[in-house]
């Protein structure tokens, strides 16, 4: 048996619900649509313009350019072309997976590996699975086709030693930038 409801002296949320406005709302006005910021459009004309533009054309390198640090521009990611790099490129697969994981161990703008952040090979060897001479020969052929370069330490206690630096060989940078603007979405989805 139920008992018989009592009036509350508090509203519940039900009671809210089936309240009537006390206020009156305003008659709903013309709305214009929101419009794009400048910076939205300027963004639009130059994607725009690269759309119409010819269709990038790599440029022919002799063999010492191929593997010769490629420059990026100002509005090319580091990381991005790196790995976008690694990809198409013909490493071997153990050298691929030592190329991804130092990437991400590197400045995401320069490519520089700190050498608080460089792993030795043991290190390299447990987070990827491979064993320790494999590492050995992925670093090896990492570095013989350009894609690590050696800079020395010259200032700070670290005076003497080596920095890692990953770069982008030019001929992979080029093959890169001909796949990205050859693709409709500029090579963003997957």
């Amino acid at each position: 048996m139920t008992a018989p409801a009592q009036p509350r002296s508090f509203p519940t949320p039900g009671d809210l619900a089936r309240r009537k406005p006390t206020t009156p709302v305003p008659a709903a006005t013309k709305t214009s649509r929101p419009q794009p910021d400048t910076r939205s459009k300027a963004r639009a004309a130059r994607r725009a313009a690269r759309e119409a533009a010819a269709p990038y054309v790599p440029a022919r390198l002799s063999a010492e350019e191929s593997i010769a640090p490629g420059k990026l521009t100002r509005d090319e990611h580091f990381r991005k072309f790196w790995v976008f790099a690694v990809r198409r490129s013909s490493l071997p697969s153990s050298s691929r997976l030592i190329a991804h994981d130092l990437v991400w161990r590197a400045g995401h703008a320069n490519g520089r590996i700190s050498p608080n952040m460089r792993p030795d090979r043991e290190y390299l060897a447990l987070a990827t699975g491979l064993t320790a001479a494999q590492v050995d020969v992925a670093v090896n052929t990492l570095t013989s086709r350009g894609w690590i370069t050696h800079r020395p330490i010259t200032t700070g206690p670290r005076t003497g030693g080596h920095q890692w630096v990953l770069t982008i060989p030019a001929a992979a940078l080029e093959d890169v930038r001909a796949f990205i603007t050859s693709r409709t979405n500029h090579g963003y989805a997957h």
